[in-house]
């Protein structure tokens, strides 16, 4: 087969992880694959047939000006790590449905007119799609519950880590642990970092939390006093290296999350030995209930407090139970099948 995949998403945080995920573990030799995207951020992918595109995948641009007329003419299918499907596309499309938060979660749309738009979006997007992974259970529950019509074509396809993780892991194993409690992610509502801080802000026991993603904008928009969190650190953004060395590092990474579709750093801090306290949210307790977690009632500031001061850091190697139902060549592979069935009714 010939196969597109759009890979302008490289370089964003969490799909542009899948996205790299899906092109680290192809096998080159089998297929023939045309990655779309900024040529910087495929070169080392010599056995490609590499198409620039410079485009913003979440703009109106991104949608309209994909080099539609070439993919339909020379492949056989299209993979697109996201739900945003460009217009024009004549070909089998395999999509990734992380959530859908925009339906869910009133507060992440400007407005009726935002929220109408994505709605139509994410419709098109199971409809026109010949299948649509689903990376967690809960996330393909709210597809059957918001699509109904379209559900046959989804299924749950498990993300894993990427290659960066995984190394890392190999070559880091005997790193000394710090007393820093920390937080991996973007800053939004549905992160739950107003609960994190509140049960933070009279903790004074010389743990630090360091918050690793941008600061600007974020004091001031939940309108919090700085001089409670005199020992929060927000690191701005890190290079991956460093970010894995924070995870590695830390007493605890702390995820309090009120949505998420799948959640991915709590993964990454198990496969590096940092124990997670995460919520309680559907997700969370389907991915990671028969994993060395400690759970914390979502929303619950003294809840979380407790577990900070009390959960023992202690955890055993799962790097073995993770490879075994979250790793990216079996997600791939799930892929492939669907595809190769969809380019075969052609």
């Amino acid at each position: 087969m010939k196969i597109a995949i759009d890979c302008r998403y490289i370089g964003k945080s969490g799909i542009g992880r899948v996205c790299k995920g899906i092109i680290d573990n192809l096998d080159y030799s089998i297929n023939q694959y045309y990655l779309i995207g900024d040529k910087a951020n495929l070169a080392s992918y010599s056995s490609a047939t590499i198409i620039e595109d410079n485009t913003e995948p979440y703009s109106l641009k991104g949608l309209l000006c994909f080099n539609k007329k070439r993919i339909n003419k020379e492949c056989d299918a299209l993979i697109i790590p996201n739900f945003l499907i460009p217009y024009g596309i004549k070909i089998p499309i395999h999509a990734v449905m992380h959530d859908l938060i925009f339906l869910d979660v009133k507060e992440t749309t400007n407005g009726k007119i935002d929220y109408f738009i994505k709605k139509t979006l994410l419709k098109r997007c199971v409809k026109k799609a010949k299948s649509v992974s689903c990376v967690s259970a809960f996330t393909f529950n709210r597809c059957e519950k918001h699509f109904k019509k379209y559900a046959d074509k989804c299924f749950v396809n498990y993300e894993g880590l990427s290659d960066d993780v995984i190394k890392y892991a190999k070559t880091h194993e005997q790193l000394e642990k710090t007393d820093d409690i920390i937080f991996v992610g973007n800053v939004k509502r549905h992160k739950g970092i107003k609960t994190l801080l509140s049960a933070f802000s009279d903790i004074d026991n010389g743990l630090k939390l360091k918050i690793i993603g941008e600061k600007d904008g974020f004091i001031t928009g939940l309108d919090l006093d700085e001089k409670k969190y005199e020992n929060v650190v927000f690191t701005g953004r890190l290079s991956n290296d460093d970010l894995l060395t924070e995870i590695s590092r830390a007493k605890f990474l702390i995820q309090p999350s009120v949505y998420e579709g799948f959640g991915l750093p709590p993964l990454e801090a198990l496969y590096l030995g940092t124990k997670p306290i995460i919520s309680d949210i559907e997700v969370f307790k389907e991915i990671y209930s028969d994993l060395p977690v400690s759970f914390f009632k979502v929303g619950d500031a003294e809840n979380l407090k407790h577990k900070i001061l009390t959960e023992s850091p202690y955890m055993e190697n799962v790097r073995q139970k993770i490879n075994g139902k979250y790793n990216y060549a079996l997600f791939v592979q799930n892929i492939l099948s669907r595809l190769e069935s969809e380019v075969g009714k052609k």
